[in-house]
């Protein structure tokens, strides 16, 4: 288990209220699922196996948590998104389409719903959602809020989704609007409240509301600020922990003079003081300061999927700008071939094998978690 990880066992109190939640409420493969990805995912949990998986990548069991960008289509233009560089038109994953990965991930019991596109945009992304938890799939996905009206967040309340990241990162309607172009703040506060007064009213526990944070150089002095943002937000919200993801940019040559290298340590410590104050966690993504070697990797284990069915290691290759690239160089193509028999190929058991000996397989060229030797 990753030791940064531990900064977040006093969490399993919350955990454990949340499954304890799930049962009353009868939903008892919810919550098999959400004690499983508890402990076991890397997004949602400690990932207790993960140091048996880096030590003996093989013996990693067919995965049974994956991600899936279920549209490339957005309404916004985000400074910090390679979307809006794209030529190319969004496109939705259709419903069949979905179920065509659902059958060849038939023990799945986490998913994560993002990628470079609005959820909310796919018209089959409701359907995909009440899919999921017939099944008892433990859900997250993040989001603007910029489209979830209050209907939308009753479905989601009844619905049980276990957790939604707000993707906002500012305290000022100017900052907002400059980095989200085309979302206005007081639509986004607006939906908020809405969702987290259906929330008290309901006494619900779940959907449980995690904040997303990308530091950028357009919002290093509102940093701090944003923990009493959501703290107002969360006031008498019922909600067993909050956490707060600060991350830095994913940064790629068209927005690079964005990037912040270094966030200084007195904004740190203020927020840290604060989140401390309010009871909250704090979590800084480390692609700040990328480290380990790519034999430490094992976000392999929870495969991504992109809307054309191109299936990758993980979530980390995106917010390149080069999906060409990304698509040439996946393992397969889910629409075309089932990922179990790739799974087991001498093709997958190579990429693997590079890993363990410490180098970049070649769909990895992109990746900013793990740092190339010529940096460490």
């Amino acid at each position: 288990m990753d030791k940064r990880r531990l900064h977040f066992l006093p969490m399993a109190y919350s955990r454990l209220r949340n499954i304890w939640y799930l049962l009353r409420k009868g939903k008892w493969k919810n919550a098999y699922s959400y004690l499983w990805s508890t402990v076991l995912t890397r997004d949602s949990g400690i990932a207790f196996l993960d140091g048996v998986w880096r030590r003996f990548p093989r013996w990693s069991p067919y995965p049974e948590a994956i991600e899936i960008e279920v549209t490339t289509k957005c309404h916004l233009r985000c400074v910090m998104c390679e979307q809006v560089y794209w030529k190319e038109p969004g496109r939705n994953m259709s419903f069949q389409q979905f179920e065509m990965i659902m059958r060849q991930f038939p023990r799945l019991k986490w998913i994560g719903l993002t990628g470079i596109g609005s959820s909310f945009l796919n018209p089959d992304f409701m359907k995909i959602l009440e899919h999921l938890k017939s099944r008892g799939v433990y859900i997250e996905f993040f989001d603007t809020f910029d489209l979830i009206t209050p209907d939308i967040s009753e479905r989601l309340i009844e619905l049980k989704i276990d957790k939604i990241w707000l993707s906002c990162e500012a305290v000022q309607p100017q900052t907002y609007e400059k980095i989200r172009a085309g979302a206005k703040f007081e639509k986004m506060q607006k939906n908020v409240k809405a969702f987290l007064e259906l929330k008290r009213k309901q006494k619900a526990l779940i959907p449980e509301l995690w904040f997303h944070y990308i530091i950028s150089r357009y919002n290093v002095d509102e940093i701090a600020p944003y923990v009493d943002f959501v703290a107002e937000l969360m006031r008498n919200v019922p909600q067993t922990a909050v956490l707060i993801f600060y991350t830095g940019m994913m940064a790629f040559k068209e927005v690079v003079d964005l990037q912040v290298r270094e966030i200084p340590e007195s904004i740190r410590q203020s927020v840290y003081q604060k989140a401390h104050q309010h009871g909250f966690y704090i979590n800084w993504n480390e692609n700040l300061s990328p480290a380990n070697g790519p034999c430490a990797c094992t976000k392999w284990t929870e495969p991504f999927i992109l809307s054309s069915g191109h299936i990758q290691p993980c979530c980390v290759l995106n917010e390149a700008n080069d999906r060409d690239f990304q698509r040439a160089n996946a393992f397969m193509n889910v629409f075309e071939e089932d990922f179990r028999k790739y799974w087991r190929s001498k093709e997958f058991r190579g990429f693997l094998d590079t890993l363990h000996r410490n180098q970049f397989p070649a769909v990895c060229k992109n990746c900013k978690v793990y740092s190339r030797k010529e940096n460490r």
